[in-house]
């Protein structure tokens, strides 16, 4: 194509000026381009190339274009410059566009051109698939207005002198502002921009599809997999930057509500950001995959027999070992406490003799210098596994941070959808709620069983939910199953140690713990069905919480004044007992132990005071001496054990209370800020 001086219009059945396109050249554009002139339109089904730069203005108005128009530079020295400007406005693109390293409005020496003010124009535009104009410069104008982008469009390190209009743009897809410089902020039209379709799914499937344009180191001491991650890492970076750029523009433009629309998406990429570095981070032994993980489809083709005999010895080994590991644990710690404590000693001493003969090989050389230089290394080793170790823990500062963004996207959407945190906030208040009210009313069930049946239980619990978040195959919850089987083994191991009366509340906390993350899934699941019924369950339950016991939604009642949310059976079980038993029960809690037998006649206020001073008291019950506690036994006789009983019971509940009350808490509060938050930025007030 030649280099047009003239004006040149390709709109509605004119091809170029008719004083300087002949003929024979608008015979070529019909060959070369397969044009084809209508009376609404100009349709180019051939790609259209413009290799030079046009001093005049180019008008392409209401054409169609069924392949890709690009521009192609023939000196690699100069860009292709538009310098009065282009016009597309009304056009179809079917193809791919590329614009990319152009200049629009280039200036020219004074009185030259009289015309060189003129705007770039793509109003009314849809472009069905790729758009790139990264490293173009716009110094006159220019108006996307109304136009269509159904695919990826590239504005990256784009250069907007003057006004940038994207009035009523629809972007289908994650568009890439990534460091565009606007001179004049205030002269960026964003008004009505279509953004609706843009989520999290969309961000992913941009890095994905993206990531292999972005230009990474290729050393080749790292994998293709580690290049794949660095190439993601950046091409997140870069989206996250291009969401920034036009919320600062927005902001800038004192327009907050739209900003915070690309805030969210900005967190979106950040998130995205950290899970990538999460799986960049990673143990390079738990990603190496075999090389023998090849799959072949002949091999499923047929059963192979000779494998079945190693295959059950392999079993059999297993099923082995696992049998002598347990009964050597049953035996050890259930059976013979005394080898149990007699075997760590030996390993004790064992692992002090190791530590003397490491300290002495330092000085068998007899050399001070070789002294030296033993300790330097082992120092220096020690440093590079506490560096290591220090690495791998900022791994859990990633995860969290990570954790928190996306229960900040599923429960609110980044404090942009008010409704949706409100649902979340009544969930986690019925649920509390449902949970106190089973707790109180199954603890003497929970109570009938002993310690190692708990913690079985509790492995089983723990197994079945890591087993849930591992077929969710994604680092982030990767991470979490670890956490989780890291806290379960301190539960476990203190229970084995200590077996105290604790172990109740720690196991109904556990419970709870594990419910709140189980509903949580619940809440961000995509089955219409679950939605329903979850959302069926928390509001109902919340009603039936405002009736009958409006204090579970306050979170620090629980904490603070446990006995308000449950019946104590201790004052129960004290008002079904006659007067004569409350009279000996104060009295031993006075120290006074000549109890009588006999009815005592005690006016009503006096048995009130009595009663009084026992539950007040009532701990004391539990600290009496094998003297005091035998009188006390003849006296009441069974009713005293069945009291010490009750005690224990309403104990074990008051903390399970508690200890659920301080998660609860500290979730509410969290769902109290982002209610507030929520409502803040969707009202005038301003945040």
């Amino acid at each position: 194509m030649k280099n047009f001086i003239s004006f040149c219009c390709f709109s509605c059945e004119i091809a170029g000026d008719t004083t300087s396109i002949s003929l024979s050249e608008l015979e070529n554009l019909k060959n070369s381009y397969g044009y084809e002139g209508k009376n609404y339109k100009s349709i180019f089904k051939k790609e259209v190339y413009i290799n030079y730069s046009c001093l005049e203005r180019i008008v392409f108005s209401n054409c169609e274009f069924k392949s890709k128009i690009s521009l192609h530079k023939i000196d690699n020295s100069h860009k292709i410059a538009f310098c009065n400007g282009i016009d597309f406005a009304n056009c179809i693109f079917e193809d791919d566009v590329n614009f990319k390293r152009f200049v629009s409005g280039t200036p020219l020496p004074d009185n030259k051109y009289y015309n060189n003010e003129r705007d770039t124009i793509f109003e009314n535009c849809i472009f069905n698939k790729r758009v790139d104009f990264h490293n173009s410069k716009f110094v006159n104008s220019v108006y996307f207005t109304n136009s269509h982008f159904k695919d990826y469009v590239d504005f990256h390190a784009c250069e907007f002198n003057k006004i940038a209009c994207f009035y009523g743009v629809t972007f289908d897809k994650a568009p890439n502002f990534s460091a565009c410089y606007f001179k004049e902020p205030k002269a960026v039209n964003l008004i009505n921009v279509d953004i609706d379709k843009l989520d999290f799914k969309s961000v992913e499937k941009y890095i994905e599809d993206n990531y292999q344009d972005e230009t990474c180191e290729n050393k080749q001491e790292i994998t293709e997999e580690q290049r794949n991650n660095n190439c993601k890492l950046k091409c997140a970076k870069h989206l996250k930057d291009s969401f920034r750029v036009i919320k600062d523009v927005l902001i800038t433009q004192n327009n907050t509500l739209e900003a915070q629309e690309w805030h969210k998406l900005e967190l979106y990429a950040k998130e995205k950001e950290l899970e990538i570095q999460l799986s960049k981070n990673k143990n390079d032994n738990l990603k190496k995959e075999s090389k023998n993980q090849v799959y072949n489809p002949k091999d499923y083709e047929k059963f192979n027999y000779s494998k079945i005999i190693p295959l059950i010895i392999f079993l059999l080994k297993i099923i082995g070992h696992l049998s002598v590991n347990i009964l050597i644990f049953v035996e050890l710690v259930l059976v013979a406490p005394f080898f149990t404590i007699m075997f760590y000693c030996v390993y004790v001493v064992f692992f002090i003799y190791k530590i003397l003969t490491f300290i002495l090989k330092s000085f068998y050389p007899l050399d001070i210098n070789k002294f030296i230089i033993f300790w330097r290394i082992k120092f220096n080793k020690i440093k590079r596994k506490l560096i290591v170790s220090g690495r791998k823990m900022l791994d859990f500062t990633l995860w969290s941070d990570c954790v928190l963004l996306q229960v900040y996207r599923n429960t609110s959407n980044h404090h942009t959808n008010f409704l949706k945190i409100l649902n979340f906030t009544i969930l986690m208040i019925s649920l509390y709620a449902f949970m106190g009210f089973v707790f109180s009313k199954t603890i003497n069930f929970i109570l009938s069983f002993n310690s190692v049946s708990i913690i079985i239980a509790s492995y089983i619990i723990l197994l079945v939910f890591a087993l849930m978040l591992v077929n969710v195959k994604k680092q982030l919850y990767q991470y979490g199953v670890i956490l989780i089987f890291m806290l379960c083994g301190a539960f476990t191991i203190s229970m084995i140690l200590f077996l105290s009366s604790e172990y109740i509340s720690i196991f109904c906390f556990l419970i709870y713990f594990l419910g709140v993350l189980i509903f949580y899934l619940f809440f961000i699941c995509k089955i219409k069905l679950f939605i329903f019924l979850v959302r069926f369950f928390a509001y109902m339950i919340f009603i039936a919480t405002i009736i009958t016991k409006p204090q579970f939604i306050n979170p620090f009642t629980g904490v603070f004044s446990s006995d308000k949310l449950y019946e104590s059976q201790f004052e129960k079980s004290l008002n079904d007992l006659n007067a004569s038993a409350i009279v000996n029960l104060a009295s031993i809690l006075q120290n006074d132990f000549n109890l009588h037998l006999k009815d005592q006649n005690i006016s009503f206020t006096e048995l009130n005071s009595a009663k009084a001073l026992i539950i007040a008291n009532k701990e004391n019950l539990l600290k009496l001496n094998d003297a005091n506690l035998n009188i006390t036994k003849e006296v009441l006789g069974e009713k005293y054990t069945e009291l010490l009983k009750i005690i224990n019971q309403d104990k074990i509940t008051e903390n399970t209370i508690k200890s659920t009350s301080v998660l609860y808490s500290i979730i509410l509060l969290l769902c109290i800020f982002s209610l507030q938050k929520t409502a803040r930025k969707n009202s005038i007030v301003p945040s």
